[in-house]
Order: C-alpha cells, then structure tokens, then sequence
C-alpha cells in the first residue's frame, strides 16, 4: 500500500500540539494538509508553505478601496479549517531527516500564537520572518525531539525514493485552488489599500500518487 504523507503529518502535529508546551495553541483538526509536485528535483527552492485563511487579525473580511474580499467557511467533517500547509514533493522528501523536522516545525512556527486563522506576524520590515525566527525553529525542534516519539514517523526516517520502494508511491490530499471572494462595493473607500495582500486558499479533493 502506498504511503500517506499528509495523513501522517496530521498526525505528527496532532502529537507535537499535545506534547510540546511551544505548539499547544495549535488545534490540528482545523489544519488541512496536502501535497503538490515541485517543478524541478533540485534541492534548492521551497520545500512546504504554510498558508492563512483568514486576514490579518483573524479577520474573515477585508476592504480595499472598491472591493470587500470575504473568506467562505471551508468545513472538512464538519470542522471549520483555519489554515493549510503543503509539502512540494519529492524536494521535501529528499531533504536530511533533520532537516525535514525543521522544515515542518518551521510551517508550523508560522501560524499565529491566537490560533485565528493569521499568521505569526513580528515587528519590523519583514513581518512573517523575526531575525530569532530560525534560532525559534532549531530550539523548537530540540524539545520536539525529547518530547516527540519520532521514530514511528517513517517520513522521518525515509527519503523519498526509499519510502517508494518500501511502499510502491507516496501518496498524499491533493489541494484545488481556492481565493476569498471578491464584492463590489457601491461606494469607494477613500482610506482603504488599493489591493489586497497576496493570500489564497486551497481545497482537498483527491489523493495524488508520486
């Protein structure tokens, strides 16, 4: 049978929530996971990205200028999901085991500490990005290692090529595009931004074979 990804990442931070004091914010059921496929094989580019449902705040709506942009309800078994993480296969795979922690906990770092829907956001010109954020990350993964079982965790252990041959594929939820929408407002708001910042939303549909 081919391996899960996504459903053992779940459970991974279903666990790490529960064991270290850093992530207990965290409320896994509302987190979708998924993969997608990286364009080139190359170590070098991005290895998973961590994305927010809600504005800034948590907030579910947002103004510019001539448009209001409102985030619909996304329910996944009846649960109302908040944020999404995908992991670009097989470049996330073929990190070190080490690094692949990292990798995750780093996604996971990013989500805000109020658990609304936002991003962890910091002072400063890059506000998802603190100069501690990587020091933040290594020292998260020093107490998830004492905390944290990892051993059972086979995406932990194996790169991608030897969990195909263990398994016959990797497989994982495969996400569908998925943006806010989009109102018209009757009246210009003089004082709002004149366009929304970057921010979309995806939707699990099917299981992709890699």
């Amino acid at each position: 049978m081919a391996y899960n990804l996504t459903d053992e990442v779940a459970f991974f931070t279903q666990l790490a929530a529960t064991r270290v004091s850093a992530l207990a914010h965290i409320e896994p059921a509302r987190i979708l996971h998924g993969v997608s496929q990286a364009r080139t094989r190359s170590r070098y580019g991005v290895y998973a990205q961590c994305h927010a449902l809600r504005f800034k705040h948590g907030e579910r709506e947002m103004l510019t200028r001539s448009w209001k942009f409102v985030w619909p309800e996304i329910r996944v078994r009846g649960q109302e999901m908040l944020y999404y993480i995908t992991y670009f296969l097989p470049r996330f795979l073929d990190q070190a085991p080490v690094d692949r922690l990292k990798t995750l906990l780093h996604e996971l770092y990013h989500i805000s500490p109020k658990f609304n829907g936002d991003l962890r956001r910091f002072g400063g010109r890059n506000e998802f990005h603190s100069a501690e954020f990587h020091r933040d990350v290594d020292k998260l993964a020093e107490l998830t290692q004492r905390e944290v079982d990892l051993e059972r965790f086979q995406f932990l252990k194996f790169n991608f090529e030897e969990l195909h041959q263990r398994h016959g594929g990797v497989v994982g939820n495969k996400l569908k595009r998925f943006a806010p929408r989009r109102v018209k407002l009757d009246k210009p708001v003089a004082k709002a931004p004149a366009r929304p910042p970057a921010n979309a939303a995806l939707e699990p549909t099917q299981r992709t074979m890699f």
